[in-house]
């Protein structure tokens, strides 16, 4: 369903006038549902007809103006024959096509930059270099939009989820992380964002370096400025915000495959295990809601951790599905 995106933007999209930011943005909204691609390959079919309508009624009023003036050349000096005539219509319609012909190819192939997505599966991570030497790891139910090749004056991608960012610094070609709510900015950095689209709070965690956070709605007005050991918390639904130092040891974790969980309430361990096993996990009690535990997770099955929880709480009981999918904490 077609709710989202303008329908100016994709014409100039067919054209290749966007900017990289409305690219990323076109590409992502292609990528969301089938009927989506249905309607802009029909948008692109028609856009072509459309040109190649231009193109023919060009070539025939100019061939009709040729004929007129030949026709009164004709009283003066000499007459053409109409086989000569016809063959020039031919040649005109010949040469339509094959201008046609190269609009098509531009259409389709020309639409630069091309854009690549990665994406990874719950409990998996994916490490990959960018063209300018900047090594991007991903972690578990996270998808990256990047271009195949930075141009000469944007080095930005677009991210959902959680990566950890060692970037090759270029002050004259700042590398841009976007989220749904602001970028982040490199200005010489290892950075973490955790920015999962179902998750009130995005956060994003300097190790090394300078970051700007900026203001998508607001311009890419600065919203902070952080430094090694810092971390912002972004509120998604009010748009509110706060820094706070942490211990640099603790930013991505993650990245060794292992989870340290320290001081976390159960209902947010519960979204851990969820986003890291692949299962919707429930706690039914309320009264267990408020329940910390420290954790460190590895590479244990899901009823081992659970488990685990158990013996610390006897009281915390739980049941899986398998089939389903499912976890209860009752």
């Amino acid at each position: 369903m077609i709710t989202n995106i303008e329908n100016l933007l994709l014409i100039r999209y067919l054209r290749n006038e966007l900017s990289d930011t409305e690219n990323r943005l076109v590409l992502s909204w292609f990528q969301e549902n089938e009927a989506n691609k249905q309607f802009l390959f029909g948008l692109k079919e028609a856009y072509m007809l459309s040109q190649w309508e231009e193109l023919r009624e060009k070539a025939e009023t100019e061939n009709g103006w040729n004929e007129l003036k030949q026709s009164l050349d004709t009283k003066h000096e000499y007459s053409i024959n109409k086989w000569v005539r016809l063959g020039l219509r031919y040649a005109a319609i010949a040469l339509l096509f094959l201008v046609s012909g190269f609009l098509m190819h531009d259409l389709i192939l020309n639409q630069q930059p091309q854009f690549n997505i990665i994406e990874t599966a719950s409990g998996k991570q994916s490490t990959l270099i960018l063209n300018d030497g900047t090594r991007v790891t991903l972690n578990e139910n996270s998808r990256l939009i990047y271009p195949t090749n930075f141009n000469q004056d944007d080095r930005s991608v677009t991210l959902q989820g959680e990566a950890f960012f060692d970037v090759i610094h270029n002050a004259k070609k700042p590398f841009m992380v976007h989220v749904q709510n602001y970028t982040v900015k490199d200005l010489g950095t290892k950075f973490d964002v955790n920015a999962y689209p179902d998750r009130i709070y995005s956060y994003t965690s300097l190790k090394k370096g300078k970051v700007q956070i900026l203001d998508n709605a607001k311009g890419n007005k600065i919203l902070s400025e952080l430094q090694p050991g810092t971390q912002l918390a972004y509120n998604r639904k009010t748009g509110d915000y706060s820094v706070k130092a942490i211990d640099k040891n603790v930013i991505a974790q993650w990245l060794p495959g292992k989870i340290i969980i320290k001081h976390k309430k159960l209902t947010t361990i519960a979204q851990i295990l969820s986003s890291k096993y692949g299962y919707t996990i429930d706690v039914k009690n309320i009264n267990f809601k408020n329940l910390t535990y420290n954790i460190t997770i590895e590479n244990e099955p899901l009823d081992e951790i659970l488990s685990d929880i158990h013996f610390i709480t006897p009281q915390v009981k739980y049941s899986i599905n398998p089939e389903k999918k499912t976890v209860i904490i009752k």
